[in-house]
């Protein structure tokens, strides 16, 4: 339901306004939305199931609140922050916690077309034409919500109540829209690579890159150099002056979008990397943010937006990757970790009898099937074998350590890269979980990780 109030710190995370949007015809719409070559079926099918596994693990955990966002234990969501939660944890940025945003994004879908994933809108409200209410689609004509403050997360069927059918309207399909291309374009590399320092950058008045310490103008040279892409731009104006003017209706992933200060300047003082579907990430004082350009204060002090990379798909021909040891053991590693989902469960013991581990000795047990010792079947002990390696530089395989605690301070949890920003573990939840190293929790308790296998 539309929030009231909400906590200073989703307020300063989130940006949100009252720009207005026409509902949605869907008698207009051309029945389900197609794939792209963004993304095949079969991906946007396994990102779907993990969106819905992470909304149905959150059921009897969280309770339904307009006035504060709380994403740790017990949580606190209303219906749209319940759901960008649930996206994020999984490595999809919907930048907005405001329904009206969230329903222009992606592309429309037929009413009774939808797919698993599919975020469906609702309006109770007379007046006014914003959706009040969002949810998401997990198959067999059912829904999975933060309903109110009576039911909190519930999966309701959409013939159960007359709400869902006077009330409906429309939905949007955002997967694969909100997914990298495959193969990836240039602009997805930039944003990718972005994203991945959100939780590492900072931004001040230095740059220092083997500290992840930036000015905006070199966060934004740091993401462009890593990707071939050199500005060398000294500030925010030389920035400006590069590659080829853009017209906002026209943007790209990987475009330069710039902001002012003062309304009708043409002095920029933000700056933004566009990441698609009106989504933005932003080098500021308060570390790198995202945000939709849909908001007031971004449609207000919007000057222009420059082109300095060719958006095309990556299709230049690569080597064979020569046979190694350590590409074959970790993709061993990870498949074996990956096969026991669904059957080691968490407990704290150790017995392979059962497959009841901890979190560590479940990856002990992985390692070791594989022919690796670990030596230590605590997660602590582990973190001392192999050799660091940094965060940046993660190869499937690799081991990585966590606290439980949000502080990041003592090792308490271990999981297994598997490369493309995931990584799998035994959770304390008590199943085999795949999450993101871009996920709240990851963000919060993300410690170190260790190479075990030799090349």
């Amino acid at each position: 339901m539309k929030r009231q109030l909400l906590s200073a710190a989703l307020v300063t995370c989130l940006s949100v306004s009252s720009f207005a949007v026409p509902a949605l015809d869907q008698t207009t719409t051309v029945s389900a939305a197609t794939l792209t070559t963004q993304a095949s079926q079969q991906t946007v099918n396994a990102k779907a199931d993990q969106l819905i596994n992470t909304a149905k693990s959150l059921i009897g955990k969280a309770t339904y609140s307009t006035a504060v966002y709380k994403p740790t234990y017990p949580y606190k969501f209303s219906c749209a922050t319940f759901l960008m939660y649930v996206f994020e944890e999984n490595g999809v940025d919907l930048a907005t916690y405001n329904e009206n945003y969230m329903m222009q994004q992606g592309t429309p879908v037929a009413k009774g077309q939808w797919q698993k994933g599919d975020l469906l809108f609702f309006k109770s409200k007379t007046t006014g034409t914003d959706p009040d209410h969002v949810a998401m689609y997990i198959g067999d004509n059912k829904v999975i919500h933060m309903a109110d403050s009576k039911q909190n997360i519930v999966i309701s069927d959409m013939d159960s109540k007359p709400y869902y059918t006077e009330t409906y309207m429309g939905a949007r399909r955002v997967i694969p829209s909100l997914l990298p291309a495959n193969p990836a374009t240039t602009g997805d590399k930039v944003v990718s690579l972005a994203y991945d320092l959100k939780d590492t950058a900072t931004i001040g008045s230095v740059n220092n890159e083997s500290a992840k310490k930036f000015t905006s103008t070199g966060f934004v040279n740091y993401v462009y150099k890593k990707n071939g892409v050199n500005l060398n731009a000294t500030n925010l104006k030389t920035l400006q002056a590069k590659g080829t003017t853009v017209s906002r209706s026209n943007l790209q992933k990987g475009d330069l979008v710039f902001f002012n200060s003062v309304k009708g300047s043409t002095n920029p003082s933000l700056v933004g990397i566009y990441a698609g579907e009106h989504r933005v990430v932003i080098p500021n004082s308060g570390g790198v943010i995202s945000r939709v350009l849909l908001v007031d204060y971004y449609n207000d002090h919007y000057i222009t937006a420059k082109r300095v990379v060719t958006n095309q798909m990556d299709t230049t021909p690569t080597k064979p990757t020569p046979p190694s040891t350590s590409a074959t053991s970790a993709d061993k590693v990870v498949n074996f970790a990956t096969s026991l989902t669904g059957k080691a469960k968490f407990g704290y013991v150790y017995d392979e009898k059962s497959l009841t581990f901890t979190g560590a000795g479940f990856t002990y047990y992985v390692y070791k099937k594989q022919g690796i010792d670990l030596t230590y079947k605590m997660a602590s002990q582990q973190a001392k074998v192999g050799t660091a390696v940094a965060k940046s530089n993660l190869q499937k395989g690799d081991v990585l350590f966590f606290s439980t605690d949000n502080k990041r301070t003592r090792i308490t949890q271990t999981g297994i890269y598997m490369g493309g920003n995931q990584f799998i573990s035994l959770s304390t939840s008590g199943t085999v979980v795949k999450q993101s190293l871009s996920s709240t929790w990851a963000k919060l308790n993300y410690v170190q990780a260790r190479r075990v296998l030799s090349k």
